[in-house]
């Protein structure tokens, strides 16, 4: 009988459930941040530092395999005992015939690629093929090129006010977000805040609409995902098509496009860059996010600050967080990088006077794009809220530890 550990139990695991042999025994579920034991049906739940040698392969059931793939290796399993469930090549090997039946399988991702690719591109497809035609007659919001949103920003020295999925969702009511929980207070401050007009401030939200062909595949295929007929319809309910809105992915100008010409996405930065070129800055961030950290995204601005605030749940801290950046914002350009609640903030210091960005995954995607990154990847001593959650972070040189300790100025506790 072959003994396996199961990594992950939520929704990848009801599809890999279906396929596991009789003949097998699941030593235990590993999930590093279950608060219970023993699962329901009676396994034990244990961290991956539990893994003991005892056993023939670890079943990997997170369909985002990679990170956790190699998390494993670096924690010591061998990586011929990983089995990731969602990767096809894995679906391919007899090997693993002993542990998991092929033809179940293969159908589970087949039914899977169905249910979340084909289903998907169907539905979406005549708003990708029809983006114009829909545009002019108003059934799509207007969205700005993402130099056209950093063109606004900086001519007019407009706050910039972004708004993604996780916003969305946040005014619906629903979680999405890891690093902030369901709020009523913040959802209410998004719906105010989407609805307003001020010709200081620049409403952004993601080009998910229309035409999706400049993304990649994964990155169209999750977009299509996510805007589903009734999400689509709550999103339309929210939005005013009479409007011209900034483009949120200005914050994301290389994962996600096709286009990863090296020079191309060097311009797209070096262009983000003059918003800040010789300004005094405040850094408002989360405890780990270390914006502009170990490389040049800050090269030319005359002075940097940081206040840090909680990780999680940051609005929890609202009130306290906006009193502190108000003492500094007077003639400072304000970045916030704290979630949703990045945008509440932008937007309250726009309303006093002050200039302030939203500026959300920016430094990952520019710390991504300096390693050309093909897949999501960890940064070393800093939090990258897409990639899975740090037990702990990286001692910093100490040196940059010097630099980073010396520009902070204020810290908020959870």
């Amino acid at each position: 009988m072959k003994k396996v550990y199961i990594f992950g139990r939520g929704v990848g695991y009801s599809y890999l459930k279906k396929c596991l042999v009789n003949d097998i025994e699941i030593k235990a579920f590993i999930d590093n941040y279950a608060q219970e034991q023993v699962d329901v049906d009676g396994i034990p739940i244990i961290n991956e530092q539990s893994i003991c040698g005892d056993y023939d392969y670890v079943i990997v059931s997170i369909m985002s395999f990679n990170p956790i793939r190699q998390e494993l290796i670096e924690s010591g399993v061998p990586a011929e005992k990983i089995i990731c469930f969602f990767d096809e090549k894995d679906a391919d090997n007899p090997a693993y015939e002993e542990v998991i039946d092929s033809s179940k399988w293969k159908a589970e991702l087949t039914w899977k690629y169905t249910q979340e690719v084909v289903k998907p591109t169907l539905y979406n497809l005549p708003y990708e093929t029809n983006a114009d035609s829909l545009l002019e007659k108003k059934e799509i919001p207007y969205v700005m090129t993402e130099e056209e949103t950093i063109q606004e920003v900086l001519g007019a020295k407009k706050s910039l006010v972004r708004y993604g999925d996780g916003e969305f969702e946040m005014m619906l009511n629903r979680l999405r977000l890891r690093y902030q929980n369901v709020d009523e207070k913040l959802a209410a401050r998004l719906k105010e805040i989407i609805n307003s007009n001020d010709s200081r401030i620049l409403i952004a939200i993601a080009d998910n609409y229309g035409n999706l062909s400049k993304y990649t595949d994964v990155a169209a295929n999750g977009i299509r995902q996510y805007l589903a007929p009734s999400v689509r319809a709550a999103h339309m309910e929210i939005l005013d098509v009479s409007k011209k809105y900034g483009n949120a992915y200005v914050s994301r100008p290389y994962f996600i496009y096709k286009d990863k010409n090296p020079e191309v996405i060097r311009k797209k930065f070096n262009l983000i860059k003059k918003i800040w070129q010789d300004q005094d800055v405040i850094i408002v961030e989360g405890d780990h996010t270390r914006f502009g950290l170990g490389n040049d995204l800050l090269e030319n601005v005359k002075s940097v600050e940081r206040i840090l605030v909680p990780d999680k749940d940051a609005f929890n801290k609202y009130d306290e967080i906006l009193a502190t950046a108000r003492k500094y914002a007077a003639n400072h350009l304000t970045i916030g990088i704290v979630g949703p609640t990045a945008a509440v903030l932008a937007y309250d210091l726009a309303k006093e006077g002050h200039w302030a960005l939203d500026i959300g995954q920016l430094d990952t995607e520019y710390e991504w794009f300096l390693r050309g990154a093909e897949e999501r990847c960890d940064v070393p001593y800093k939090t990258v809220s897409e990639y899975v959650d740090k037990k702990g972070y990286e001692e910093m040189p100490a040196e940059l530890w010097e630099k980073y300790s010396g520009e902070i100025i204020a810290r908020i506790e959870a």
